[in-house]
């Protein structure tokens, strides 16, 4: 082999020297080189995993608060709807307690021209029975000559009247 080495020009204490610079520079390079930068390749794969970890995290969260805000926003609707159902259902209410109570006072006010007018009819009918028995007496007195004054002849003429009204 030496005679290969020789007819190829290849000196073997240089190859040997080349093999062990060879392996010496890779050692140092692995020490040196290799390690720091798989560890800032490593690092950098680290902090990429946890940006994303935490843009998934602020994703969920944000999907969380997005969700608790239209909950609360349709609890927020559902309680507007109520409030509007009650405030109609207190004007609706108020609305038909002032009808009530305007009907309750026509009806009260009806009733009270009612009774007045039969209290003047009634108190009309008795000034004309007491101008009609005035007026029978003045005309029974000039007939017969004499003036029937009496509270007698008084009660007859209104008991005549009386039964006369009372048969029409």
């Amino acid at each position: 082999m030496s005679e290969l080495f020789h007819a190829l020009n290849i000196d073997p204490k240089v190859i040997a020297a080349q093999i062990t610079g060879f392996v010496l520079l890779w050692i140092s390079l692995a020490k040196f080189l290799f390690k720091p930068v798989l560890g800032l390749i490593h690092a950098r794969e680290q902090d990429i995993k946890t940006t994303y970890d935490n843009a998934e995290g602020e994703r969920a969260k944000a999907e969380e608060f997005r969700a608790d805000y239209e909950k609360r926003l349709a609890g927020i609707e559902a309680e507007a709807r109520s409030r509007i159902q009650v405030a109609v259902k207190e004007a609706e209410d108020a609305k038909n307690q002032i009808i009530s109570e305007a009907r309750g006072r026509s009806e009260e006010i009806l009733r009270r021209g009612q009774d007045d007018l039969a209290r003047e009819r009634d108190k009309t009918l008795a000034e004309l029975r007491e101008e009609v028995v005035n007026i029978s007496l003045a005309a029974a007195g000039k007939l017969v000559g004499e003036s029937l004054d009496g509270p007698r002849q008084r009660k007859l003429v209104s008991d005549f009247i009386d039964k006369i009204g009372v048969q029409e």
